[in-house]
């Protein structure tokens, strides 16, 4: 059985020994907070305080020092929030789990759980497990609606790639939709089952975004849920050591392995996701340096897989100039990198306002935790799902440089809703 354990003390990476994620996730219910990393595991259960809604964030105006005033914003707030844990409500260590959203300047889902369980990594052993690894029943949804559809979305290519002929900026991250109508509401306890053994290199969460009461208020059985199954480290911070790993540039992966690998090969020489990886990283690099007494970047990438993708893979690996720097911050500084974004920045999120027909919500923001010491880990929001009743929303983006193909680019993001596609049983929904 699981009790509450308190968090280490120590501000190594190397997580002690803890019970089973399979343990974690048979303990999991609607309400509660995951984060599933490679080092361990995190189950936030309760609530002993929220991040209320940030009325000073509603309406900004789309420019650069919006974005960054909100961010100051969040980072006192959620300070201040566990501080609160702490002083007011006598929680020794407490830990702050949520998302924050790709637009800052809307509300970000924090939390100080009033008990928290730790666990291991995904392992084998999940993998192993007979109901975590099998296929979930295949079902057939009442309705499939993508948004945009791929012609538009192959118009929108289109509109960015003359974009950057104009010489407005050199990347952009166009995102869709599918909203898919379900018989039934989702097991979701086993779609993390099924979303973890298919992910131990990577982060699986779950996010609650609202109580129960709210829940109630629009008639949902259980609270409304972001979850997913994203490959990507925004930044995780254990004492002064900062890793950040961005993926950029990406090729479906395929079931034949001589096949397989000849498309990584392909890829990793590929100069135009080479020249899309090289804009993240120079980015996220010119992000850290101000915070960082000492920084390796890589010459070059490496390739890295997913279930259904080849990616192309940085690691940074730096050292705090100023131990005061919280996982957070570190978070807010990076974020929105080019990766889910694109470069310059403001001129990317412009586009994107412009070009996509619908909110982004958590989508291509990050998720993770934070605690009182300031350390954490918060991976980017991918691969993911909004769960609301029978109403599933799902999200994929593609980056996109001179030389994308429309067609390719929207091949690609149907790729990306495979991961979550196949966890639900749909995975012919999009055939």
């Amino acid at each position: 059985m699981l009790s509450s354990i308190e968090l280490p003390s120590t501000r190594t990476e190397a997580e002690p020994v803890r019970a089973p994620l399979s343990n974690l996730l048979a303990a999991y219910r609607a309400g509660d907070s995951l984060f599933a990393s490679p080092l361990g595991s995190r189950l936030g259960q309760g609530v002993a305080c929220a991040l209320g809604a940030d009325a000073a964030s509603a309406g900004a105006p789309a420019q650069a020092d919006g974005r960054a005033q909100a961010a100051a914003r969040l980072t006192r707030r959620a300070s201040a929030l566990l501080q609160h844990a702490q002083d007011t409500l006598g929680i020794a260590e407490p830990v702050l789990m949520g998302a924050v959203p790709f637009d800052v300047r809307q509300p970000a889902r924090l939390v100080v759980p009033r008990t928290l369980l730790l666990g291991e990594a995904a392992q084998a052993e999940l993998l192993a497990s007979d109901d975590a690894a099998a296929r979930p029943p295949a079902t057939a949804p009442r309705n499939v609606c993508p948004e945009p559809v791929p012609e538009a979305y192959e118009a929108a290519v289109t509109d960015a790639l003359a974009r950057f002929a104009r010489g407005e900026l050199d990347k952009v991250v166009l995102a869709r939709t599918l909203r898919v109508a379900l018989q039934a509401a989702p097991d979701r306890a086993a779609l993390l089952r099924r979303l973890a053994a298919r992910n131990t290199r990577g982060y699986t969460y779950a996010v609650a975004l609202q109580d129960a009461a709210q829940a109630a208020a629009e008639g949902l059985a259980e609270p409304a849920a972001f979850i997913g199954a994203t490959p990507e480290l925004l930044v995780r911070r254990f004492g002064n050591r900062v890793v950040v790993n961005p993926l950029a540039g990406s090729a479906a992966r395929s079931a034949d392995p001589e096949r397989n690998e000849a498309i990584g090969a392909a890829l990793l020489r590929s100069p135009k996701d080479r020249h899309e990886h090289a804009l993240v990283i120079d980015a996220v690099a010119q992000a850290l340096r101000p915070l960082c007494r000492t920084l390796d970047v890589p010459a070059a990438p490496e390739l890295v897989a997913t279930d259904a993708l080849w990616h192309l893979s940085t690691t940074l690996v730096g050292e705090l100039a100023d131990p005061a720097t919280t996982s957070l911050d570190l978070a807010l500084a990076l974020h929105p990198t080019p990766a889910v974004c694109g470069f310059p920045a403001d001129q990317a999120f412009a586009a994107i306002d412009a070009l996509e027909s619908f909110d982004r919500g958590f989508f291509a923001g990050f998720v993770g935790w934070c605690d009182a010491k300031g350390d954490g880990e918060w991976a980017v929001a991918l691969r993911c799902a909004e769960l609301r009743g029978t109403a599933v929303r799902l999200y994929a983006g593609a980056g996109i440089v001179a030389g994308s193909v429309p067609a390719s680019e929207a091949l690609e993001t149907g790729t990306k809703f495979r991961t979550m596609l196949s966890a639900l049983g749909l995975g012919s929904a999009l055939d």
